[in-house]
């Protein structure tokens, strides 16, 4: 259900410090207790405890006003850092990067590196790192860092599967470009007609710049979408509404159509801004042109030229996850084994649900770009892409040298990714020093 549908037909009495909300285009009003708000939306509850999220841009000045008014209050409590709902970690306690468990095969020049991933798990409290390090087509450093489980008992162990959130998009971008050089689709192929989206009731009337949408534009984040403006529906809690699901029965299916009833914050080709939705649209496409599931068709082209065996779909409850893939640290799966979501991740697929081990993600790399292009035999490639998801902190690396890298970690801060270039930045800093001894 749209936002102002339901605002026009939620008739409830005033909750416990209740103020009025309105509807900039339509005047219409509700009364309901502020909860939370980020820069693209903010989220209500109303009598009986139900909560929803409308986006800032549809509410009057005054309510924005008021919401900025709140933003500007946690910002200036030192405490609100500890209070985020998405990552509570009170109950790990690593005292020391020396006290933090590492196996796996070394390579002996990268000890200071290692020493750097340690140090950076022990100041921001983090359970499980995998690291995997390749030059030249061959797997160098192989490690695991920290504990396979919650309670930071048992050491883990290379291999192990772990979420890469974004860096899901490069192989992606491969796969799609595997459907071009097998000229089953063209980079100026209209979004709209390959997935045949005038079949589905949300089209009718949708925004008629849809039409204009390439694959091109959705691989080079220039479709329209702008979540700095309209925020990223990709996870919208109105979605199970909408279609009348529970949220884990959403499917990526149900993501792709709610997005028709969005207008685009730009004219496709317009400019860039980084977009979700865009990815779970092109692995819609790998599977309507090639007619297979994304997976699949995943493991019969880009896996098997990568050789890598692991890649597979992550789950939201860690009951139904694969054999082989590792925990993640944030409320409210630390320490339980489930993860009740308020969204569902294998509905976004395409944006950052695949898991995979570190070395096969090395082995990703070595074969393709971090843009997914194929690479030359002796062609040297620099790039990086890094990936952020409720539990994940993800990055890699190809440099020009002949090194590629990738980290994962089963924690982030909060809902931001400034940890990834923290990382990044300690990572390379041990790098640069030791880098000409990689052989």
């Amino acid at each position: 259900m749209k936002v102002h549908a339901f605002l026009a037909t939620l008739l409830l009495a005033s909750p416990l410090l209740a103020r009025p909300w309105t509807e900039a285009a339509s005047g219409r009003k509700i009364e309901a207790e502020y909860v939370s708000a980020d820069a693209q939306s903010v989220t209500l509850s109303v009598k009986g405890g139900k909560t929803f999220k409308i986006e800032l841009a549809r509410l009057s000045a005054e309510d924005k006003a008021f919401v900025r008014q709140k933003l500007s209050a946690v910002r200036a409590t030192p405490a609100a850092k500890a209070t985020r709902i998405e990552d509570r970690f009170e109950d790990i306690q690593i005292k020391a990067a020396g006290d933090i468990s590492v196996s796996g095969e070394a390579h002996p020049a990268l000890g200071s590196v290692d020493d750097a991933v340690r140090a950076f798990m022990a100041e921001k409290g983090i359970g499980a790192v995998t690291f995997a390090l390749s030059k030249d087509g061959k797997l160098l450093h192989d490690r695991a860092f920290g504990w396979a489980d919650a309670d930071l008992k048992t050491p883990l162990q290379p291999g192990v599967k772990m979420r890469v959130a974004s860096m899901t998009k490069p192989v992606v971008m491969a796969a799609i470009k595997t459907l071009f050089d097998a000229g089953k689709l063209k980079p100026e192929d209209i979004a709209f007609k390959v997935l045949d989206l005038g079949q589905y009731k949300e089209s009718k009337g949708c925004d008629e710049r849809w039409q204009k949408v390439t694959v091109q534009h959705l691989l080079d984040h220039k479709g329209g979408w702008d979540r700095d403006v309209s925020g990223d529906f990709t996870s919208d809690r109105e979605i199970p509404e909408m279609f009348r699901v529970k949220t884990e029965d959403q499917t990526p299916e149900h993501v792709m159509r709610y997005g028709l009833t969005k207008r685009l914050d730009f004219d496709p080709g317009e400019r860039y801004a980084y977009c979700n939705y865009g990815y779970i649209l092109l692995v819609r496409i790998i599977e309507k042109v090639s007619g297979q599931k994304f997976m699949d068709y995943l493991h019969a082209t880009v896996c098997k030229e990568a050789k890598t065996l692991s890649f597979s779909l992550s789950s939201t409850d860690a009951r139904d996850r694969q054999s082989g893939e590792t925990w993640y640290c944030y409320a409210p799966e630390y320490p339980r084994k489930t993860v009740p979501l308020p969204f569902r991740t294998e509905a976004r697929d395409g944006a950052g649900i695949l898991a995979c081990t570190a070395a096969d993600y090395c082995r990703f790399l070595e074969s393709y770009s971090v843009i997914g292009n194929a690479r030359r035999p002796g062609g040297r490639y620099r790039g990086a892409f890094s990936g952020s998801h409720p539990g994940v902190s993800a990055i890699c690396s190809q440099r020009e040298d002949g090194i590629n890298y990738a980290i994962i970690c089963n924690r982030r801060e909060g809902s931001k990714s400034e940890w990834n270039e923290e990382l990044r930045k300690a990572v390379d800093a041990a790098l640069a020093k030791v880098a000409a001894d990689m052989k």
